[in-house]
């Protein structure tokens, strides 16, 4: 008899190598903790598109299997035929008992097909954008035999108004308890994010021009890279906001919890996030946040949840002189949704 199970986790994108920190990370500590908890359950990972080329490697003991289909020529079909080949192949050699897929799109147009062969249960983890109606694969999945799951109530709506049908559970990706609060506060705001319009950075840099006249040494950075940066830079150049505003590029995981553990403020002007696992890191690493009512935002002493823009620049007015609490927060601890997960997987 197989002692535990085996779960094939179907997804865009793996890490590439234990240091590869930017990669899913929220994926990332889950598997380390669903790992540490369940050492007799096996998880194989098939990922489509990331890494960039084919290549079968071991990820803290996990098999990984990457087609590296962002560098093939072939059509999308034809990367799934191959996936689901390979699959097939993983399946003869260990039995596969479930398969977990991230995004409802493609992955989980596979791992559908690939329920149906193996006769097994599938779970989709709703990821972010793929509710939107932009997503082109909803009207194919929708009424499946799927379990879907979703990171917050809000994402959970979201798909909802999309689809018609509620999703099966709500976990959020969880953060392990490990992280310290910092002691030196000298960055006032900190943002971290893509540089996309989506992201609504031109609402920052707005708030700090305003900032400014209360706090004319205000130290804020803004992390990341993205189409926007140019056009963001030039906005602060025209604001003569460059001696208050460092575009720091893109940085890991561990240069952004350095700068989160010297920041004060965490303002998130996204108009959109499925979860936004960045605020459990800000809240985990001491920081009160500033956002509007997107994917993972609850009520919190230390979060700040406004309705427009103009309150969004009115409260981080209001609390940027304030006594603030750099206290850490986990309000989504790691073992909770490793837990969740178990009694989704049925396993004990």
């Amino acid at each position: 008899m197989k002692n535990g199970k085996h779960i094939l986790l179907i997804t865009p994108g793996f890490p590439a190598d234990e240091n590869d920190f930017n990669c899913i990370p929220p994926l990332q500590e889950f598997l380390i903790g669903f790992g540490s908890r369940f050492p007799t359950s096996k998880i194989t990972s098939l990922a489509l598109h990331y890494p960039h080329i084919s290549k079968n490697y071991k990820w803290k003991a996990i098999p990984v299997f990457a087609l590296g289909g962002k560098t093939i020529s072939i059509k999308k079909p034809f990367l799934w035929i191959k996936a689901t080949s390979l699959a097939k192949k993983i399946n003869e050699q260990d039995s596969i008992d479930l398969i977990h897929t991230l995004w409802l799109g493609e992955c989980a147009l596979v791992g559908n097909f690939l329920s149906k062969k193996f006769n097994c249960p599938h779970i989709c983890t709703l990821m972010g954008q793929d509710v939107r109606r932009t997503n082109r694969y909803l009207k194919f999945l929708k009424n499946k035999e799927i379990r879907i799951v979703a990171l917050s109530k809000n994402q959970s709506d979201q798909f909802f108004n999309l689809t018609g049908r509620t999703t099966d559970e709500i976990i959020h990706w969880g953060i392990n308890d490990e992280i310290t609060d910092g002691s030196q506060r000298d960055i006032d705001l900190l943002a971290v994010g893509s540089l996309v319009p989506l992201k609504n950075y031109s609402l920052f840099i707005r708030s700090v021009e305003e900032l400014v006249l209360l706090k004319p040494e205000i130290k804020c950075m803004l992390a990341g890279s993205g189409s926007e940066e140019s056009k963001l830079k030039q906005m602060t150049k025209d604001k003569k906001l460059e001696e208050n505003i460092e575009f720091t590029g893109l940085l890991n995981r561990i240069e952004i919890f350095k700068l989160m553990k010297r920041s004060r403020i965490f303002v998130h002007p996204s108009t959109f996030e499925g979860s936004g696992y960045v605020f459990a890191e800000a809240l985990a690493n001491g920081m009160n946040i500033v956002s509007f009512n997107v994917g993972y935002a609850q009520q919190n002493a230390k979060w700040f949840i406004v309705k427009d823009e103009q309150e969004f620049i009115n409260t981080t007015k209001k609390i940027i002189l304030a006594e603030l609490d750099f206290s850490p927060v986990n309000l989504f601890p790691l073992n909770e949704t490793v837990e969740r997960y178990a009694k989704l997987y049925d396993v004990n």
